[in-house]
């Protein structure tokens, strides 16, 4: 019985190559047998075009096509690397996070939720500290609420419970879904913000310092604040937008406020060790609120930064000690899949909907929700 084989545009098999980020030659390499099918000298059969879709993250219907598709994230992305580079990671993990979104913003809609009030409430026009006055108002903060814990991880916890308890879904991941084997580069993406008045989305690269997290957590909030989704990377400094620079502005000042400062700094003064610790943010918050309130030179602030830059990076664990359901929480968002459980209940959701939503299969979705860590 012979093989049907088909046809697949060599510009496509090119395409799904390199979107990874392999070259051709690599690829080739790796599986000589490619080599066919670029030439047209043996074709694959159609098992083998599932196979190679499936190991590229290819859509199957793509490999029909005689022309690669226009892939063009939704959103700006602010990166030290070309912004037209493709990072497929990065672009599916927008992907999977705008459908959750716009399912969830349709399901809020339905059942009458009104809109989250704060969205879009400021401009660039504003002033920081106006924005950052009223990130404490609506989540009932004092000043110094980052003093109260000890860890890091502890403040995060509380401040991420607060921002969802007002309707932001937070999601910490750093992978494609629940795939290890799809990692989101830190220098990729550090976070991004989906704005949406019934349904405003934060994504938090949880690969990053815990540190880097709290920063980018506020950032992305103000980017809540204004009403634009964007993205970014790691970046230099002087490389951001205005809107991009506003937002930093507003995280640095909420998180470390100019009283507080001056009050720590006349104890301990440039103690950047220190000071990261008790504002749980890192040296360079620190060092350039210094550089705001005339602590220190710019001069001085871009000697620590180049010097600080350059040390080895320190990496969050993203492993939750072993355990799979909290990590499994954090990175669909706990309020997520409450509404997603509450849609179940109120027979607005199919099961397998909520299943494909949330990348949890039937078994793993349910223990989850009736586990101890599910509160």
């Amino acid at each position: 019985m012979s093989v049907t084989r088909i046809h697949v545009d060599r510009n496509i098999l090119i395409w799904a190559v390199e979107r990874v980020g392999k070259t051709v030659d690599e690829y080739v390499m790796e599986n000589p047998k490619f080599q066919q099918w670029l030439d047209g000298t043996k074709l694959p059969t159609f098992k083998n075009v599932e196979q190679f879709a499936r190991k590229f993250y290819v859509p199957l219907g793509y490999m029909f096509l005689k022309t690669p598709p226009e892939e063009v994230c939704p959103i700006p992305f602010f990166r030290n690397i070309d912004n037209q580079a493709h990072n497929v990671n990065v672009y599916d993990t927008v992907a999977e996070m705008q459908e959750r979104q716009e399912w969830l913003s349709y399901y809020l809609r339905r059942i009458d939720i009104g809109k989250v009030e704060f969205v879009g409430l400021f401009s660039i026009e504003n002033s920081a500290q106006d924005v950052c006055d009223k990130i404490r108002e609506i989540f009932g903060v004092a000043h110094n609420w980052a003093f109260e814990y000890r860890s890091i991880d502890d403040a995060l916890k509380y401040i991420t419970k607060k921002i969802e308890d007002k309707g932001v879904i937070v999601s910490y991941n750093s992978v494609v879904g629940f795939n290890n084997s799809r990692p989101l580069p830190v220098k990729d993406c550090r976070g991004f913000t989906l704005v949406d008045d019934y349904a405003p989305f934060i994504f938090i690269n949880s690969k990053d310092a815990k540190v880097a997290q709290m920063f980018t957590l506020f950032h992305e909030l103000a980017h809540v604040l204004i009403g634009y989704s964007a993205g970014v990377g790691e970046v230099n400094l002087e490389q951001l937008s205005d809107l991009e620079r506003f937002c930093d502005k507003v995280a640095a000042n909420f998180l470390v406020p100019e009283l507080l400062l001056e009050e720590a700094w006349a104890n301990v003064g440039e103690n950047y060790e220190v000071l990261s610790k008790r504002f749980k943010v890192s040296r360079f918050v620190i060092a350039r609120r210094a550089m705001e309130l005339g602590y220190i030179t710019r001069n001085d602030f871009f000697r620590l930064y180049n010097i600080w830059i350059n040390e080895p990076r320190v990496k969050a664990n993203d492993s939750q000690g072993g355990n799979f359901y909290p990590s499994a929480i954090k990175k669909s968002s706990r309020t997520f899949l409450i509404h997603v459980n509450n849609a179940l209940n109120r027979n607005m959701l199919l099961h397998m909907d909520a299943y494909r939503l949330t990348g949890l299969k039937g078994d793993t979705f349910h223990k989850i929700l009736n586990s101890p860590f599910f509160v």
